[in-house]
């Protein structure tokens, strides 16, 4: 696994130039489109604050499995020991196979009634080498799949979901579950033994009333509870951009 220490990448959304700033201090906003994702400081004070969920990588293996709640425990070890399946963490995927992945996501975000894949922004970091996808495979068929913003300091969760709503008559609903949770513990295991600095859940949502959003804290909460606040945000240099952007 080839791993690189990039916190910046630049690339075209269609006719727009973009930059990509992750995990960094600062940046300079000299594209038509800058996306701060993550950073430490609020730049030019048009951030928003952004809160995740960090693995320390660093610690050993069993401090990190102790961390995790009893009954994911539980449940982890009732997949990995008595289920027959596939685990992989791909970094070296082809363009087409990229594409056929991105396409099961949007085929779940439909299903969910959720935000499709940013497949402009996928295909730059596959370009740029900080691409990850994994997936646990049962059968021939997939289980439930993860997508990865991938350097040498985070392993970024980009995406998380799972087959369920494309193999209902297939398994149970806590199959699924399982074998979810499988898939992220199976990841960070990797991630590790691979010199990855950090396990990002990539995100926690700081509210009250959204019962989804407040679920899947919930789900990314068995792992982990080391939370950190950093800011997200875009900032618009594109006049016409600008211009749509106050019409909002």
């Amino acid at each position: 696994m080839n791993l690189k220490n990039l916190t910046h990448i630049a690339y075209h959304r269609f006719l727009f130039r973009v930059n990509d700033y992750f995990l960094c201090q600062n940046g300079l906003a000299d594209r038509a489109i800058n996306y701060y994702i993550q950073c430490q400081d609020n730049v030019e004070g048009k951030l928003e604050p952004f809160y995740t969920l960090l693995v320390n990588l660093n610690h050993d293996k069993n401090k990190i499995w102790e961390a995790i709640q009893p009954g994911t425990k539980s449940e982890i070890a009732s997949f990995v020991k008595n289920q027959s399946y596939e685990h992989r963490v791909q970094t070296n995927l082809s363009k087409t196979e990229l594409l056929k992945f991105i396409k099961l996501f949007n085929q779940f975000a439909k299903h969910k009634n959720i935000r499709r894949a940013e497949k402009e922004r996928l295909i730059a970091y596959h370009k740029h080498q900080i691409l990850a996808i994994s997936w646990i495979r049962q059968n021939n068929t997939f289980i439930c799949i993860n997508f990865y913003r991938l350097t040498r300091e985070r392993a970024t969760n980009l995406h998380s979901f799972h087959l369920k709503h494309a193999l209902p008559a297939h398994y149970s609903q806590s199959h699924f579950g399982r074998a979810h949770r499988a898939l992220h513990w199976l990841d960070i295991v990797t991630f590790k033994e691979a010199g990855v600095a950090c396990y990002d859940f990539c995100g926690w949502y700081h509210g009250h009333e959204d019962k989804a959003l407040l679920n899947i804290n919930r789900f990314k909460e068995q792992f982990t509870g080391h939370k950190v606040k950093e800011f997200s945000g875009v900032i618009y240099k594109n006049k016409f951009l600008l211009f749509l952007k106050r019409l909002k």
